[in-house]
């Protein structure tokens, strides 16, 4: 560790700010960070460390235990959402929430939308109304956003404005729906925990007793809830950790505040900021790029990113008359760099939308180039697994509204309203879990057509009998279920042989799990992000490809050799910015982008555009700002503020609680 980081690592116990600026590692001082507040007393289970990823604890934990003789595997490691659920689980009965209740993942919370949807309205009002989707992205923006529904409304679906009190019904409809199956979605589990952290002071006090240091990661990514919740867990003891670099706030879009990471030192007046500079990823050439544009942004902490590595190679700006021309350049220049000995996953080529690589992914696949472009269907979200965990949600919470259409429906001559019906009476007849029963069943489906009454038959008998294997292990139930889905899942699916290696991948997560109820809420919060990460990782190391992302998902990873490509105004950055925050937050993507790389970087721009007759188009401001020095401009073959703070640390003889101020700040 460079002395930066040493400090960081060893700092006393207190609140602190590590600003740590693009590649100068960023996971190494958070990790020496744990093992510092245990080498100043404190016990490892008496640690929170929040991330973003289930992975990115994992391996923080990984790390800490291998430099370290105790158990560092009793820190709680986890994503605020898994968190919350654990919280929730523990102290949820302080509001009213049973420890027993079912997380809808996003797919789940549309669908009971959907429900509640058709529930509030006509079939005329439907026809021109916002679909499901819309109406869950909706929701979920005006939650983390901070926004109500008006304002969300007036943001993201200025043409439903006039729909707005159906809309609001729609949602009043969706929280009953949730509240009578017993079901949080993902908002819920942070809008629930910080409501029993803000009403309940013994409860906080508790949850401070049981974790008196907490560590938050990437804390620039943070929505304006979970600032409040990991503010909150720190305000009776405020030994409070916070890493995470202002200028790589990107996710805007999904509610993230860059406020919350400026402002910190104002929540906590007696804040340490500590600055890391010294990057361990890219030449110096790049860096200067970097560091002119980290000089343009408005608020922001100071620094000035250095590298002790010998190249200086500058960045290379090449601009093209066409997006074909453009196109074309960027595959020969991956051609040539391969047979220069630079192996093809050593490559990224970035954008800011995912239209951006049309023409590239054209010019790779002629040229014979491996690529893998980020994004497609995710495996928890393909059809027939959730099909399979929808019946093991039955088994832990049979009113789980969601999984019960899902795999009713499933069974023959059971549509929409004959499954609405049977939720309908199933849910009148039983007030609590424990009551289900065959001799309560009955009644339900007596009056149903034969075929009907025969699938509902079968549906409730098996659901008795896997309630009944209480002591199995979570694979039991899998297997069990997995064997009645099989006819069900061979007439549903014409590639069931193809579609069928899931349920093996599968059954290898469900085999070493102990709990049925951990299980499935680790595959609603998670998934199998890290098994899916790792998958992708030895593909790449075994194969080889050249990797094509939006700029969003490239955040965290580093590449040799990196193309930013697209950089016109209008379009990178967007025109679609309304303030300057819009304009801050591209700029911020600008930078991100270029660090990136290591070794070469390579930003391009066709400037004519062909859609619209020829048009000239300009270069991206974020490039025409640039000093000339800090590129080599190339030519192609078709080509024509500082915050801070002086305030002293705070120690552990304060005893006054840290609750007032906190809530004065995000509640006013």
């Amino acid at each position: 560790m460079n002395e930066a980081q040493k400090l960081a690592a060893e700092y006393p116990a207190g609140p602190l700010l590590i600003i740590a600026g693009a590649g100068t590692g960023k996971t190494k001082t958070l990790v020496h960070r744990i093992i510092g507040l245990v080498s100043q007393g404190f016990s490892p289970e008496s640690i929170l460390l929040l991330t973003f990823t289930k992975r990115a604890a994992s391996e923080m934990l990984y790390r800490a235990k291998a430099k370290l003789d105790i158990n560092v595997g009793r820190v709680f490691g986890g994503t605020f959402h898994s968190f919350c659920n654990y919280l929730l689980r523990k102290y949820g009965s302080a509001i009213g929430i049973p420890p027993q209740f079912t997380i809808l993942d996003i797919e789940d919370a549309t669908s009971l939308i959907g429900i509640a949807r058709e529930d509030i309205l006509s079939d005329a009002q439907r026809k021109r109304f916002p679909k499901k989707e819309s109406l869950q992205d909706l929701f979920s923006s005006a939650f983390n956003s901070n926004l109500s529904l008006s304002q969300a409304l007036a943001k993201h679906y200025p043409q439903f404005a006039k729909d707005s009190k159906e809309i609001q019904k729609v949602k009043e409809r969706y929280e009953s729906l949730k509240k009578e199956s017993v079901s949080l979605d993902f908002d819920d589990l942070l809008l629930f925990a910080r409501q029993v952290l803000m009403e309940h002071q013994s409860i906080r006090e508790r949850v401070a007793d049981d974790f008196k240091a907490i560590l938050v990661d990437e804390y620039q990514d943070t929505n304006r809830i979970q600032a409040h919740i990991a503010c909150l867990l720190a305000a009776e003891h405020k030994n409070i950790t916070v890493v995470g670099d202002e200028a790589q706030s990107i996710y805007g879009f999904r509610g993230a505040e860059v406020k919350n990471i400026l402002d910190f030192p104002k929540i906590f007046p007696h804040t340490k900021v500590l600055t890391l500079e010294e990057n361990f990823r890219s030449n110096q050439g790049i860096l200067d790029l970097a560091n002119e544009t980290l000089k343009k942004f408005k608020e922001t902490y100071e620094k000035r990113l250095y590298s002790k590595r010998e190249s200086h190679a500058k960045p290379q700006l090449i601009s093209f008359s066409s997006e074909k021309s453009e196109a074309d350049w960027i595959a020969e220049k991956i051609l040539h760099l391969n047979e220069n000995g630079q192996k093809f996953k050593d490559i990224a080529v970035l954008f800011r939308s995912g239209w951006h690589s049309n023409l590239l992914e054209i010019a790779l696949t002629e040229k014979g180039i491996p690529y893998r472009k980020f994004g497609g269907k995710k495996f928890l979200e393909n059809a027939h697994i959730k099909d399979v965990l929808a019946y093991l949600r039955l088994i832990e919470n049979p009113f789980d509204q969601i999984s019960f259409h899902r795999v009713l429906q499933l069974e023959e001559g059971i549509g929409p309203k004959v499954s609405a019906l049977v939720y309908k009476h199933y849910l009148q007849n039983h007030s609590n879990i424990g009551e289900l029963s065959w001799e309560s069943l009955t009644p339900l489906i007596s009056e149903l057509p034969k075929q009907a009454k025969d699938s509902c038959q079968s549906f409730f008998q098996t659901l008795l009998k896997a309630r009944s294997l209480s002591e199995a292990k979570p694979i039991h139930f899998y297997e069990f279920y997995l064997a009645y889905y099989k006819d069900k899942f061979e007439k549903r699916y014409d590639d069931f042989e193809k579609r069928s290696k899931d349920f093996e991948s599968l059954e290898l997560i469900v085999k070493n799990q102990t709990s049925l109820r951990q299980f499935l809420t680790d595959m609603s919060l998670e998934g199998t992000e890290s098994s899916i990460l790792n998958t992708e990782r030895n593909d790449q190391e075994t194969e080889g490809f050249v990797t094509l992302s939006t700029i969003h998902s490239a955040k965290g990873l580093e590449w040799n050799s990196v193309f930013v490509i697209h950089l016109i105004e209008g379009e990178f950055p967007t025109n679609k910015m309304r303030t300057i925050e819009d304009l801050e937050e591209e700029r911020r993507l600008f930078y991100v982008a270029v660090t990136r790389a290591k070794d070469q970087l390579f930003l391009s721009a066709s400037l004519v555009d062909e859609k619209i007759g020829n048009t000239l188009k300009g270069i991206s401001r974020f490039v025409s700002e640039l000093p000339k020095e800090t590129y080599d401009q190339i030519e192609s073959p078709a080509s024509t503020s500082q915050i801070v703070s002086n305030s002293s640390p705070s120690t552990q003889s304060e005893k006054t609680s840290h609750f007032d101020a906190i809530q004065n700040y995000f509640l006013n």
